[in-house]
């Protein structure tokens, strides 16, 4: 038997952000995604509606409904995000943003994604970060072990460039984002879906054997704090998974000031 709490909530510092997280379920399947925050205009004006947005959900659609239909393997999650990479192609290319993405920052309809497919005593998963999957037993480590491609792009960003600077925007998001970058004679890259070839460099896909009691997490980058955080894992894991479990999440998102928007299915098996 599954059971699933499922908690998604907008920013809570600046709420009247349009919601770039999305997700779609069925039975076994789960699927979260995230939509890569865009520029502001050149007047400040935040895009509405977001691209970002309607990609994230294009994502979660495609892969769930590709997936229902088929066997599960790795092979067909790495399948289905392909097909989902399609569909943004299509749609990002009818995009004002997308047509002027040389002069904007290269500020495209993008989102990373998670994927778990439940499967017997298996999970099958497939991450694109900033979006993970934590799976929590007895001893509760978290497992299994993932690659944070972003952050370890960032970092270099980080060191060498101005954020601020339109050119480095542009940088990130046309020349490392699902190429392999080299400075120093190091590579960086990282992934998202935005309609162009290459993310698949950067999904990570695999399996994990449940124990009994496991708890299944898969969340966007909003819930990283919380996830890191043991003393609200194992307040999680002995939750029922009612009403009250919202107001635990809430009121420890709160605690650990944890504004950014968040989406999450939290999983008993």
């Amino acid at each position: 038997m599954i059971k699933h709490f499922f908690y998604h909530e907008n920013n809570r510092k600046e709420p009247y952000r349009p919601q770039e997280d999305a997700f779609a379920n069925t039975d076994n399947i789960y699927v979260v995604a995230d939509g890569v925050t865009h520029d502001v205009d050149k007047d400040g004006i935040y895009p509405i509606p977001s691209d970002a947005s309607k990609v994230a959900q294009i994502i979660c659609d495609t892969v769930t409904k590709y997936l229902s239909s088929k066997h599960p393997s790795l092979e067909n999650i790495k399948l289905a995000y392909l097909e989902a990479n399609k569909q943004v192609q299509n749609f990002n290319q009818t995009r004002p943003l997308y047509q002027e993405r040389e002069n904007n920052g290269y500020t495209i309809g993008a989102a990373t994604t998670a994927t778990i497919w439940i499967s017997g005593n298996k999970v099958l998963f497939g991450v694109l970060d900033d979006c993970f999957i934590s799976i929590f037993s007895d001893d509760y480590k978290d497992h299994p072990i993932l690659k944070s491609y972003v952050e370890q792009s960032a970092k270099i960003l980080d060191a060498n460039y101005d954020w601020s600077k339109p050119e480095t925007r542009k940088l990130w998001r046309k020349e490392i984002r699902n190429h392999v970058y080299i400075h120093e004679g190091k590579k960086y890259g990282y992934g998202a879906i935005d309609g162009r070839q290459g993310f698949e460099k950067y999904l990570q896909l695999g399996e994990v054997n449940l124990k009994p009691n496991d708890l299944i997490c898969i969340y966007t980058d909003g819930f990283i704090k919380l996830i890191q955080d043991l003393d609200f894992v194992k307040g999680l894991r002995e939750q029922a998974f009612t009403a009250q479990t919202y107001e635990y999440i809430k009121e420890y998102a709160e605690k650990l000031n944890s504004y950014k928007e968040k989406t999450a299915f939290f999983i008993k098996h």
